[in-house]
């Protein structure tokens, strides 16, 4: 009878820390939905909209998030890009032709120049050839190997890994580079795990997808008192907030950065924190980055 009744309070309890957590969400809901977005227009069809969150409205702190809508209708194409040599995520853009980047997966620092697997740790193919296999953990797949990006025929999927071990190897798709955690798939959120590093906040950066096929790159920047970045839960919730039906966390920390072509002096529109100044000059080098082509029916 005893057990009986504990199990009952230990089900109340978590029904009320549930709810509690319901409310608390629910408050930070409308105040991502209410603050007043900037917007500006990066090419037909690709909005930036950006918000600086100052007194503390969301997630009991100060945020600073930008997000790039891509509309399936926009003139663009997306490709995944690796470097051999270490550059910042601007660097790579401009020298590209790209209108748009994010920061990609994550890597190695070491900074070499090493064509064997591109200062990457994690899975990388390019027009159906791999550039960089896992690195892999002692046992199964490390956080930053549960999911991947690809490109099939001109469209970006955001994908789950299963449980084959070179899982990545199999995607039918002629760019792969896996990241993760995964945030979402099929408009249900994902569980996460208790580390720290999914716990902790830091800046980050993420990929969407809604249903409709609309494309959504985030920045969340962090590391600073204008800013103190998410926690991987707080991720998972933005990323619903913005009707992501699949979402994927990239590498972030000093790696965050977004670059838009003439929408700032160096491109850089959020505020990388390698300098420690809530700028846009903190920049990091990476490995590989997102990026994004516009006008690629007309003049480029």
């Amino acid at each position: 009878m005893i057990k009986k009744q504990l199990t009952l309070f230990a089900i109340l309890l978590l029904s009320l820390v549930v709810r509690g957590q319901e409310s608390y969400f629910k408050s930070d809901s409308i105040a991502f939905a209410d603050t007043k977005w900037s917007r500006s227009i990066v090419s037909e069809g690709i909005i930036l909209k950006k918000a600086h969150f100052s007194n503390g409205e969301l997630f009991n702190s100060n945020q600073y998030i930008s997000i790039v809508e891509i509309s399936p209708e926009a003139d663009a194409k997306i490709e995944i890009f690796a470097s051999p040599i270490l550059k910042q995520t601007s660097s790579i853009a401009s020298e590209a032709g790209a209108k748009i980047a994010l920061n990609g997966s994550f890597f190695k620092f070491n900074n070499s120049y090493n064509t064997e697997d591109y200062n990457s740790v994690d899975y990388i193919r390019k027009s159906n050839k791999q550039l960089a296999p896992n690195t892999w953990p002692a046992k199964g797949r490390s956080m930053h190997q549960l999911g991947a990006l690809a490109i099939f025929r001109g469209e970006l999927f955001i994908l789950k890994a299963d449980a084959l071990r070179e899982w990545e190897k199999y995607i039918q798709a002629e760019e792969v580079i896996t990241s993760g955690p995964i945030l979402r798939v099929n408009g249900v959120d994902e569980k996460l795990a208790k580390a720290s590093f999914y716990t902790t906040r830091h800046p980050r950066t993420a990929v969407g997808k809604r249903e409709d096929g609309t494309i959504l790159m985030i920045t969340a920047d962090g590391r600073s008192a204008q800013a103190a970045g998410v926690s991987l839960i707080e991720l998972q919730i933005i990323m619903k907030w913005l009707r992501a039906n699949y979402a994927i966390n990239l590498d972030g920390g000093g790696s965050t950065t977004l670059y838009i072509e003439g929408a700032s002096d160096n491109g850089v529109v959020n505020h990388p924190t390698d300098n420690r100044k809530f700028d846009n000059k903190g920049e990091r080098k990476v490995a590989n980055a997102i990026l994004v082509y516009t006008n690629i029916n007309g003049q480029q």
